[in-house]
């Protein structure tokens, strides 16, 4: 009993190491040990053709920087082009094509591939495309249904539509003037020149919005007619894009049928179905609690992908379906949250990394000499004096003065990011060359940069 109370007792000072040395040796060390003569007896001889360093897969920290690079120069072209009285979509626009192979790649070739090496464009064209998805989600959003079903046959119909009919003929008639080396191999007639005429049909609600808010003319009598104009276009031309897209993609009439009529079905499940299961799931002002906010951001992010999903398979691109997941959204504090939240990371991140992808993908080498040139200015004309022709017109008939018509033609020529989609979409669908890919962009670049610097000229 004595002994074993002085065994107790001993100082736990002296018995820890000897307790610890124990423990590594029987827990730690005889593992390790069985172990390392396992591993020599199977013959281990390092790591095979298996392991991620042998795979091919673009180490992380290339990606982590190219994004990095793409995000900081978005930024900073973005705040120059606000201080010079632009959209930030133009300077974000500027970045990208001084990154890409036409001015950066051509001067220092070496520096942009270590920068932007070849096989980090995937992930940017990914990461891009998702943002594209979000952002279309924010623009149908932001397209005023109330004010559509206000309008009736009003102003705002009569020039949205004409916005959209005499541009789309112009650029119909501009296809079939161009040369046939602008049209790819492979590719009909038919869907060639209604994706041309759709291309130059455009207007950008989003960058408007934030355009005439800049000018302080988003409230005005014509800022609100304008983006009323412009959204009765967008919906019409989203309408557009998914007829071209069945056209090209079913091979014939009877197959572009079919995808049309799945077009209209999902737009008739989305709107009977789905917008009142939205409006009952969302019914809350504002969310309660954390959890319920997290409940609201599960419900509008799956129903948003499941969406764009949906219009994906069908084959006429994601961005309809998302398109149509914001039209059908209900407008309450608890959407508007979680579309505030989903808005700042698709812009600051998600949206220069689709602006990367098509400053990659546009070289403004194609446009080879001084033709080239001179056919990009006339598509750029022809683009520009159609919106303006097919919103003064109206505009003058329904009683506008010159001045107020002229701004209203101006403001319609806003075409932005909205542009950039559908022409992405169409490279990527096989329905432009890269030399007309090039100057269309060209052509969204010009148009947008002009629409500011008119208004104020008009203002004077």
């Amino acid at each position: 009993m004595k002994a074993s109370t002085s065994l107790s007792a001993e100082p736990e000072a002296t018995l820890a190491p000897r307790r610890m040395l124990l423990g590594y040796g029987a827990f730690v060390g005889i593992p390790v040990g069985l172990t390392a003569l396992i591993l020599a007896s199977i013959g281990y001889a390092g790591p095979t053709g298996h392991a991620p360093a042998d795979s091919g897969a673009v180490p992380l920290y290339r990606i982590l920087g190219a994004l990095a690079l793409v995000t900081a120069c978005a930024a900073a072209a973005g705040a120059l082009a606000r201080r010079i009285g632009q959209p930030r979509v133009v300077g974000e626009i500027a970045a990208a094509l001084l990154l890409g192979p036409s001015v950066f790649g051509a001067l220092l070739p070496d520096a942009q591939r270590w920068l932007l090496p070849p096989e980090v464009f995937p992930f940017l064209n990914t990461l891009g495309q998702l943002g594209v998805t979000l952002f279309m989600f924010t623009v149908g959003r932001e397209l005023s249904l109330t004010a559509l079903r206000r309008d009736g046959l009003s102003a705002s119909t009569l020039i949205g539509h004409s916005g959209i009919a005499i541009p789309f003929l112009t650029g119909v008639l501009v296809a079939l003037a161009l040369p046939d080396s602008y049209r790819p191999a492979g590719v009909g007639t038919v869907p060639f020149v209604l994706f041309l005429g759709l291309s130059l049909s455009v207007t950008a609600v989003p960058v408007l919005a934030r355009l005439l808010s800049d000018e302080g003319k988003l409230n005005t009598r014509l800022g609100t007619l304008a983006m009323a104009s412009a959204s009765v276009a967008d919906v019409t031309a989203w309408c557009l894009l998914a007829l071209v897209l069945a056209i090209a993609s079913g091979g014939s009439l009877t197959a572009a049928a079919v995808t049309v009529g799945w077009v209209v079905l999902f737009g008739l499940v989305v709107w009977r179905v789905l917008r009142p299961l939205l409006v009952r799931l969302l019914a809350a002002k504002r969310p309660d609690g954390p959890m319920a906010a997290a409940r609201t951001a599960s419900i509008v992010l799956v129903t948003v992908l499941l969406c764009a999903l949906a219009t994906e398979q069908i084959g006429v691109h994601a961005l309809f379906g998302a398109v149509a997941a914001g039209l059908a959204m209900p407008r309450t504090e608890a959407v508007e949250q979680i579309a505030w939240r989903v808005e700042g990371l698709t812009s600051w991140m998600l949206l220069p990394s689709f602006f990367m992808a098509v400053g990659l993908s546009t070289h403004l080498g194609a446009v080879h000499g001084a033709t080239g040139w001179l056919i990009c200015l006339a598509v750029l004309a022809a683009a520009a004096a159609a919106k303006f022709v097919a919103t003064v017109v109206p505009a003058r008939l329904l009683r506008f003065s010159w001045r107020e018509s002229a701004q209203l033609g101006a403001m319609m020529n806003c075409r932005g990011l909205t542009e950039l989609i559908i022409l992405n979409t169409g490279l990527a669908a096989g329905l432009l060359s890269p030399a007309l890919f090039a100057m269309l962009v060209v052509m969204a670049l010009a148009t947008t940069a002009m629409t500011g610097p008119l208004l104020r000229l008009m203002d004077d």
